[in-house]
């Protein structure tokens, strides 16, 4: 059979696009037309169709929340169905390093999913960029178990231990060039430097665990659970970047200059807030107009109300309001529209109490996408009709003025269109905020 978009598979499967070729065939994106849900369809040769087979039965036997669950197998043309992802493969992504957390997270998921694979005896045998997908919170699925082994589809260079090695051992060893892809950037390999030299900001603990899972000394790599023990802790903190030695070694005398300099900056700030420094001799200058202070805001949370799934990277929101240049974004759509399905995805915010804004500073690393500000004084909305509009706008904008300083205890940043990121995922329309600062003035 010839396959190309519009081709029904299997009398269920209605082919819309080409998802990406690979060394056994091309896959297709898919709608399943009895379940109405979109599904990758992984064709390949008539000649592996018993291999595939064994393959597949074997993958069956095994559930984890990132393996790409296999849901069919088609005869003509044959091909294995499985779950879609909509955050396309990390092949295909032009990220660069993750935020340390992040890159933790995705190595300690794609850890568990091949340690549940092992526990069953089942190894995965060519885990690399083109296995490894992200659903739309950003979660790692993990797809081809045993399958791209099976049709001699193994990893590419750099994800592949050199010389003999089991498919236990390949896991290993992949599971460790993948975290060091996502840590540092770059692509692992015999002539890739040690992750600190290429990002400081990552830890020692990892910098060593790295080391020794690309190590020629199959003797010295870690297990999996390994992974998950170093990595575990850093899903939730963020490392500040570290510099050159010098803080450092100096920090025995710097520290407590710097609480002096300090205590005299603090000295002459309250001298010229009361009018204590006199100039000239003459009569204190009057005290300066204190700038406006932003509101602190006591929690944030995303807000994705049906027809959405309830979440938009929830892990990530409170990136929104730690002050440095981290970013919280939507999932990726296919479309600026949000594919149509939707009026908006977003974030809101809780003041603790209602407080009068007339001003609302929002930074974002991309430009283009449409939002609005919406008011709520009391908890329990389910959705965005139970906000109050009362600004909208487009970014950049230097700040968002809110008419009337109103008053309300929570805000919904509600986004209405998304621009295109440039990512080859297939789903490239995203929105992007870094922070979010609220002012009575």
């Amino acid at each position: 059979m010839n396959v190309e978009p519009g081709t029904m598979i299997g009398g269920r499967y209605r082919v819309q696009r080409r998802a990406w070729d690979g060394v056994a065939g091309p896959a297709w994106l898919a709608l399943d037309t009895i379940l109405d849900r979109p599904v990758l369809v992984q064709t390949f040769p008539e000649a592996a169709r018993e291999a595939v087979s064994h393959a597949v039965a074997a993958a069956a036997q095994v559930s984890h929340a990132c393996l790409a669950q296999i849901y069919d197998v088609s005869a003509d043309p044959p091909g294995i169905v499985f779950e879609h992802a909509p955050g396309g493969r990390l092949v295909d992504r032009k990220d660069g390093a993750l935020p340390v957390a992040a890159a933790a997270a995705v190595t300690c998921q794609l850890a568990g999913a091949l340690s549940a694979l092992h526990e069953h005896n089942v190894q995965h045998g060519a885990v690399g960029p083109e296995t490894i997908m992200f659903d739309e919170e950003g979660r790692a699925k993990l797809s081809g178990t045993a399958v791209a082994s099976a049709l001699g589809d193994h990893a590419s260079e750099g994800y592949r231990p050199s010389g003999d090695a089991t498919d236990e051992e390949r896991d290993r060893y992949a599971l460790a060039a993948i975290a060091y892809r996502l840590f540092t950037g770059r692509e692992p390999g015999p002539d890739a430097p040690p992750a600190r030299t290429a990002r400081r900001s990552i830890p020692p603990e990892v910098d060593s665990l790295l080391a020794r899972g690309l190590a020629r000394d199959r003797s010295v790599r870690p297990s999996l659970a390994e992974f998950t023990r170093v990595l575990t802790p850093l899903t939730s903190v963020e490392p500040v970047e570290r510099g050159p030695g010098f803080v450092r070694q100096e920090a025995r005398w710097l520290v407590p200059a710097l609480f002096l300099v300090g205590l005299g900056v603090a000295a002459v700030i309250v001298g010229v807030q009361t009018g204590a420094i006199k100039l000239g001799g003459g009569e204190s200058s009057p005290s300066p107009v204190p700038s406006a202070a932003a509101y602190e805001v006591e929690s944030v949370d995303d807000f994705d109300p049906p027809p959405g799934n309830g979440q938009e990277h929830p892990d990530d929101v409170s990136l929104t309001i730690d002050g440095k240049e981290t970013a919280w974004s939507t999932v990726g759509y296919s479309r600026s529209s949000l594919d149509g399905r939707k009026k908006g995805v977003g974030l809101v915010f809780d003041l603790g109490d209602a407080k009068p804004v007339g001003r609302i500073v929002v930074r974002t690393p991309n430009e283009g996408w449409t939002a609005e500000w919406r008011v709520a004084d009391e908890a329990g909305f389910s959705s965005a009709d139970d906000f109050q509009k009362v600004a909208d706008f487009t970014v950049p904008v230097e700040a968002v003025t809110i008419p009337g300083n109103r008053t309300a205890r929570y805000w919904l940043l509600w986004i209405t269109s998304l621009v295109d990121t440039g990512s080859e995922s297939g789903f490239p329309y995203q929105a992007q905020v870094s922070e979010v600062q609220f002012f009575r003035v």
